[in-house]
């Protein structure tokens, strides 16, 4: 079996682009067999054997420093420090990031609460930390998405002091984050679980589309505010999206490493929101599992991991999560960015898709105690349970009528208030097809594309299956207008040769 520090150095040679995963693997492979025989041979005499690295590259590679995460030390800004900035009353102190306290203050000039992030003193020497930090200030003010903390202002008090002050003032969230909830009621029921993920999501989704990725998702920087907005927060690692940077490495790895993608461990330059939704899916498996999904003595260890060891199969297929958790966890975290999710919105379109689907087959949320067919977080009827599909959106998901879009991190539903009608107005709802997707016309002239048409790159080319019907199972046939109602079909169950 492959020590840890064998497992570092394949690491570092995958992660500077000489050896690939498959490379890796068949010395695995070949060192088992030779155990198996009562033999044993270091993995880097088996990659030397097999010619996949030469001797100048394997002094190389143990001479190097192993890179470091790029997350700084714990420090800390005083009240009597955040009360120099002049335009805040600042109040208390009200929590610790990872490279600036955060304190709850009064803009004194609008009179509006916000929360008063202020950069550690040691940080504001270093270039490339006040970058980040004011990028992060210019990107939270330019955004405007409910599921992204809202930025206000953002500057410098006392610049050429000895001791400046970076700040950034942002939207006051009353709640808390993902992994406060996990560390005070431990793991999420499903319906909660798909419930954040999907909110996430879309504020990903926000950010891919204004061209960013954000690089360290992950169950602390997600925050379930009282009013039931899942918002993303912490965009200091966040960097355009450069396509053109295909093949070049960083010199560092940003992120957290239990969440962190297999291309962010081997520093690759080209990142997208594939890396975000491996992240995601990451955060996924620890609220329905209530554990990491991979573990290790230290940051090098769980990076190997990342980049070269599966999901624990037996565990996501031992009962504790439903079918349907089993194939969204093992799409966004497919060690493949191409087999993943390609985008965030696809991500809500599938979920929403993939559960509407199984309440059209009459799934009985009743008989499933980890349900995650209901926004509700209490068992109710699956008729005001539906999911509606969007008019001519396929695949898109809206809640049903007098359903809440919102919950609560109690589970409890949030009712919005209807929408104010001027005058003598009507609304008229179109009925909802009872089975399949609505499709609206084609636009007059368009070309028909031929059955043989290929997806196009980018489409979702998962080689993940979805959850098959189960035998047994029961079917709704369409009803036609005009006709009774059709009865219920059930599929043959299967039997075994005799």
């Amino acid at each position: 079996m492959a020590s840890k520090q064998e497992l570092v150095l394949m690491a570092l040679a995958v992660k500077q682009g000489i050896l690939n995963k498959d490379q890796v693997q068949t010395c695995m492979d070949l060192q088992a067999v030779l155990e198996q025989n009562g033999q044993s041979l270091p993995l880097v005499q088996i990659a030397l054997k097999k010619k996949f690295l030469t001797q100048e590259q394997v002094d190389a590679l143990s001479g190097k420093s192993a890179p470091t995460v790029d997350v700084p030390q714990d420090d800390k800004v005083l009240l009597e420090q955040a009360r120099r900035i002049p335009i805040f009353d600042v109040h208390e102190e009200i929590g610790q990031g990872g490279m600036a306290s955060v304190f709850l203050a009064t803009d004194k000039e609008s009179g509006q609460q916000c929360a008063l992030k202020v950069l550690f003193p040691k940080h504001t020497s270093n270039p490339v930390f006040v970058e980040r930090f004011l990028r992060e200030g210019r990107l939270l003010k330019e955004f405007e998405c409910e599921n992204i903390a809202k930025g206000y202002r953002f500057g410098v008090v006392g610049k050429g002091s000895p001791i400046p002050l970076y700040f950034m003032s942002m939207e006051y969230i009353e709640g808390q984050s993902i992994q406060d909830l996990l560390d005070n009621e431990g793991m999420f029921p499903e319906t909660k679980a798909i419930y954040v993920i999907t909110e996430a999501a879309r504020g990903l989704a926000y950010m891919q589309e204004h061209g960013y990725v954000h690089r360290d998702v992950k169950p602390d920087n997600i925050m379930w505010n009282n009013d039931g907005r899942v918002m993303l927060v912490d965009l200091g690692f966040s960097t355009p999206i450069r396509a053109d940077l295909k093949g070049q490495y960083l010199d560092e790895t940003c992120g957290t490493v239990q969440y962190i993608s297999p291309e962010q461990a081997k520093g690759q330059a080209d990142l997208d929101i594939r890396a975000d939704i491996y992240s995601l899916g990451a955060t996924l498996y620890h609220m329905v599992m209530g554990k990491l999904p991979f573990g290790g003595n230290d940051s090098m260890e769980i990076m190997a991991k990342q980049v070269m060891e599966n999901l624990d199969a037996a565990m996501l297929k031992g009962g504790k999560i439903s079918m349907h958790m089993h194939y969204f966890i093992e799409k966004m975290m497919a060690k493949d960015r191409d087999i993943r999710y390609q985008s965030a919105r696809e991500i809500v379109d599938d979920i929403g898709e993939v559960l509407s689907g199984a309440a059209d087959l009459q799934y009985n949320p009743a008989e499933d105690p980890s349900n995650p067919f209901s926004l509700l977080g209490k068992p109710v009827p699956i008729s005001s349970a539906r999911m509606a599909k969007v008019p001519g959106v396929s695949g898109r998901m809206a809640p049903s009528p007098n359903t809440s879009v919102r919950m609560r991190p109690t589970g409890e539903s949030v009712r919005q208030a209807p929408p104010i009608t001027k005058g003598n107005t009507t609304s008229i709802r179109k009925p909802i097809p009872q089975s399949g997707s609505v499709r609206m016309p084609a636009p007059q002239g368009s070309p028909t594309p031929p059955p043989d048409a290929q997806k196009k790159p980018g489409s979702n080319t998962s080689q993940i299956a979805k959850p098959a019907l189960k035998p047994g199972a029961s079917v709704r046939l369409p009803q036609s207008p005009g006709k009774p109602a059709p009865t219920q079909i059930r599929l043959p169950e299967k039997r075994k040769p005799t």
